[in-house]
């Protein structure tokens, strides 16, 4: 009897380590990542009329149902004329809900000026889904293909509102 008690013990203990282990891994599966940050030195420049998909993203994972993303973007700049900025969503088109103007800004001495966008995306918008969702900057000139914008310093961030 005390060795069929000796074995029970044993396999008791081999389930109740083996339920931690998975209860742990499911865990960790199902962490999402809250917060994708770009940070950039130079963000080179963009010339021409509006819209085409610039070079900075950030990519924020849904694992469950969606919730809104919040996306702000920070940058110093110089622009010879008027230009939009706005945000492409998994490759498609390039969307101004909320703000988006940046003012033509030039000095002599290179100095930059600085400006902040923050945009809300919420479930149902631009095509957020679950999974992998690619969230690009887009934008170009107002009033033609001259147009052109220097970016300085700037951060792309991306966080999920819960």
């Amino acid at each position: 009897m005390k060795a069929f008690s000796t074995v029970n013990n044993r396999r008791v203990a081999f389930f109740g380590v083996l339920i931690f282990m998975l209860a742990a891994a499911s865990i960790s599966a199902l962490a999402q990542q809250r917060t994708q940050v770009l940070r950039e030195v130079a963000g080179g420049y963009h010339t021409g009329m509006c819209c085409s998909t610039w070079d900075e993203f950030v990519i924020m994972h849904e694992t469950g149902s969606a919730v809104p993303i919040i996306v702000t973007w920070s940058t110093e700049y110089q622009a010879n004329a008027p230009f939009r900025v706005g945000l492409s969503l998994n490759g498609g088109y390039c969307t101004f809900f909320g703000p988006g103007s940046i003012s033509a800004f030039s000095s002599t001495d290179d100095t930059l000026t600085s400006m902040s966008f923050q945009w809300v995306i919420m479930p149902g918008d631009y095509g957020l889904r679950r999974g992998r969702n690619v969230i690009h900057l887009c934008g170009g000139g107002v009033f033609g293909d001259t147009d052109t914008i220097t970016i300085g310093f700037n951060t792309l961030a991306a966080q999920l509102a819960e």
